[in-house]
């Protein structure tokens, strides 16, 4: 293990602690890790170099900054995972965008199930799915659809880390 992956392992741990505990990743915390990022990868032999990290930094943020600007999520997973893109490097942050997204899915669902809401939440999907797919059609927002909670994506991001690091490991 680099001490790279100690970093983004510690970036996580207390990212997502945060997220849990306040609903919020901290500026203080990102920004650091990504500069650090784009050093580790600029001048470390061995790392996957500058070019891998500004690439996965720009996934990550043109991808997280648009959701965030849509109000999808906060700014600070955003960051949360270009400090990662700009660590671990293209191809690295797919990995962890695919994993993220795939256990926010589960969470999201967890909670609508916990709160009741589970089929007319799946039922919305569908509708909106059909509409936008097969009609064509960009269906109006309803009241009912909002959500009253929020899932701590900030914990998907660490545990879909977590995931594209043990892939990595085992290929």
């Amino acid at each position: 293990m680099q001490l790279l992956d100690v970093l983004v392992f510690s970036l996580i741990g207390f990212c997502g602690v945060t997220d849990v505990q306040a609903g919020k990743i901290y500026n203080k915390v990102t920004y650091p890790a990504i500069v650090a990022g784009f050093a580790w990868n600029a001048l470390v032999p061995g790392a996957p170099g500058i070019r891998s990290s500004l690439l996965g930094f720009g996934i990550a943020a043109v991808l997280m900054g648009a959701l965030a600007m849509m109000g999808g999520m906060g700014g600070g997973d955003a960051k949360l995972l270009a400090a990662i893109g700009a660590m671990k490097g293209h191809p690295f942050i797919l990995d962890v965008l695919f994993y993220s997204f795939l256990v926010g899915g589960a969470m999201a669902i967890a909670v609508a199930f916990w709160e009741g809401r589970l089929w007319g939440t799946l039922r919305r999907v569908g509708h909106m799915l059909f509409a936008v797919t097969v009609l064509r059609i960009r269906p109006a927002e309803d009241s009912e659809s909002k959500l009253s909670y929020k899932i701590p994506f900030g914990v998907a991001i660490c545990i879909g880390t977590l995931w594209a690091q043990l892939a990595e490991i085992l290929r």
